[in-house]
């Protein structure tokens, strides 16, 4: 069952490339540059998978999932990051993020997301 997927980077052109790569695992995919537009898309969209970068400015990952979940969204959770330590991961698990995969590696990506959609 494909779902529909939000992608929150302020990388424009990752983001882009993301979306142009995921496109067969996701019945529509939305776009934000950070945790505020995210949540903007999350209140407004029917969402059923995040992938979201940490390091962001104006509301970063971290931040964006430790709101979102206070407001009761549930979904599957994926951080995609650069950033990536068994520290952050820890910390990320904490708020509630279902994993913490480390860019640039897409395969993971895709697999993870398909198995997310699927379920």
């Amino acid at each position: 069952m494909k779902g529909n997927l939000l992608i929150v980077d302020d990388e424009v052109d990752l983001s882009w490339s993301m979306k142009e790569l995921l496109e067969d695992e996701a019945h529509h995919i939305y776009i934000a540059n950070n945790g505020e537009e995210g949540l903007a898309i999350l209140r407004s969209q029917k969402i059923d998978c995040v992938v979201s970068d940490i390091k962001m400015p104006v509301m970063d990952g971290l931040q964006f999932i430790e709101t979102a979940r206070k407001l009761g969204f549930n979904m599957p959770f994926i951080f995609y990051t650069g950033h990536g330590s068994s520290e952050l991961k820890k910390i990320a698990n904490h708020l509630g993020a279902t994993d913490l995969l480390t860019k640039p590696n897409y395969l993971n990506l895709e697999i993870a997301i398909r198995n997310v959609l699927s379920a």
